[in-house]
């Protein structure tokens, strides 16, 4: 059984994904800072780095993006051709206008990854103007692989891709090419936009809030989804089609509380900010994350197991290894993650763990590669990286210890505090008195105070906000008159 609980009441948005009661998915949206993954851009190329075999585009969003030589559709075409790839000085050149899609996002020095081999993602299809293939998704069975594949290879121009995804199979051939040639006048129409944008500008965004519950819902086996927001409720249930609403059942949460406290959800964020995880057992681990890599540490604890030690340090590492893997996806960790186990003597007890580990990592949408035992004993691993791990989303380097901690953001505290009055509609009481630091309040008020008059409104209550001078970014609730 499967439940979704939404809050899209505030300007920050959230979402837990829960299956068979135990969280599995932890999202979360402010306006302003969502992923750029997936957006599409008219930009110009600043920079080519031979060296690199890259080239640095201004795409219009802060730091220079990077697009290497291998994400250029003449590169994709020399691939699937069997030739050698064109170096980067063949194919881009500096002061070059060029439309480019983000992959992954910015990520502390580093700017956005960009790619020039555009996809426009389709309810059933993968459609790619410059693909030069076609592919099929893994879960497709053999049968209608080979129909998809056909179908695919019919239809498409020599430039173009198209990806089948695995909800293709058993759609009528006539819903697909309309999808198709639907995608393929997207992008025309994107083309055209281009030509008389200036540059650099942004030509396609997506809302990645609803694209993320939409898909989570195509791929769900279904259950439950709560709304404490009607519109959200109502623009999903547009987005989806007959069979999700077969499978998910819509409801609207109208409670005072707010619709994390009352599903018993609310501290899942508190707890994905901590550095140490408790095991069973009492056995622990400590996740430490920089701008290069993840390295985890695994502590035995009070954990002390049987009388054989070796036995008691497999099944500490192996309960490290599937919490491990349940840290990864709720705190979106990515890039390069270092796991150092507590040491293992014997071989078959090391694949005991991956195995562990890599079995707890089937669910997971991200790819992940195990690399195996460094010298070191160390477990290396990668994780695909679109997104800021939530942790970085969420807090920045501390103020008062000159950056070797972390803080809550100003943003992250003013949309809790926004979360908290709105658990006050209806309550007695004309008038609510805050206080809180200037960064909070600012983010709180919003531009001429639009957002606090606009709360105040709907709550039908005074907010006064007393500024007071803090250490680092802090709200309190005072009264309630």
């Amino acid at each position: 059984m499967e439940e979704i609980i939404v809050h899209s009441k505030g300007r920050e948005k959230r979402w837990v994904h829960r299956s068979n009661n135990e969280i599995v998915g932890l999202f979360t949206y402010q306006p302003g800072e969502g992923s750029l993954t997936g957006n599409i851009y008219l930009g110009r190329v600043i920079k080519v780095q031979k060296g690199l075999g890259a080239a640095f585009v201004d795409f219009g969003q802060g730091k220079n993006g990077y697009l290497h030589e291998k994400d250029l559709p003449e590169n994709v075409e020399a691939y699937h051709a069997g030739s050698n790839p064109i170096p980067i000085g063949k194919c881009v050149h500096e002061g070059q206008k060029i439309i480019v899609q983000v992959m992954k996002d910015e990520m502390g020095t580093k700017g956005a990854r960009l790619t020039a081999v555009v996809e426009l993602k389709g309810e059933h299809l993968v459609y790619m103007p410059r693909g030069f293939y076609v592919a099929v998704s893994k879960k497709v069975d053999d049968e209608n692989r080979k129909v998809l594949r056909r179908l695919g290879n019919e239809w498409k121009q020599p430039e173009e891709g198209i990806v089948m995804r695995t909800n293709a199979t058993g759609v009528r051939e006539g819903v697909l090419q309309d999808e198709l040639n639907s995608l393929r006048f997207r992008f025309e129409n994107l083309q055209q936009v281009s030509l008389r944008a200036k540059c650099p500008s942004l030509l396609s965004q997506q809302d990645t809030f609803y694209v993320d519950l939409h898909e989570q819902l195509k791929k769900g086996e279904g259950g439950k989804i709560v709304f404490d927001d009607y519109e959200s409720l109502l623009h999903i249930e547009a987005m989806s089609g007959e069979g999700n609403k077969e499978k998910w059942k819509f409801e609207l949460y109208q409670g005072q509380e707010n619709i994390f406290r009352h599903f018993h959800v609310s501290v899942i964020w508190e707890n994905m900010l901590k550095k140490i995880v408790w095991l069973d057992h009492g056995a622990f681990l400590v996740i430490e994350s920089t701008e290069a890599m993840t390295v985890v540490d695994v502590n035995s604890g009070k954990f002390t197991g049987k009388d054989d030690l070796e036995q008691t340090i497999l099944e500490t590492n192996k309960l490290a290894a599937k919490e491990m893997a349940k840290q990864l996806t709720l705190r979106n960790l990515s890039g390069m993650i270092l796991i150092d186990f507590i040491d293992m003597k014997k071989e078959t007890h090391r694949k005991e763990v991956m195995d562990e580990l890599s079995g707890a990592l089937v669910s997971d949408s991200q790819r992940t590669t195990i690399v195996g035992f460094t010298p070191l004993g160390i477990l290396e691993l990668t994780r695909k990286r679109t997104r800021q791990p939530l942790p970085t989303y969420l807090t920045r380097p501390c103020s008062v210890c000159q950056g070797t901690g972390r803080e809550l953001t100003p943003e992250t505290m003013a949309f809790k505090l926004e979360r908290e009055l709105w658990e006050m509609e209806g309550m007695e009481g004309s008038r609510i008195e805050v206080e809180a630091t200037r960064e909070v309040e600012d983010v709180f008020a919003g531009n001429q105070s639009i957002h606090l008059k606009r709360l105040e409104k709907v709550l039908n209550k005074k907010i006064d906000i007393r500024e007071i001078t803090h250490g680092h970014p802090y709200y309190h609730i005072t009264k309630i008159i």
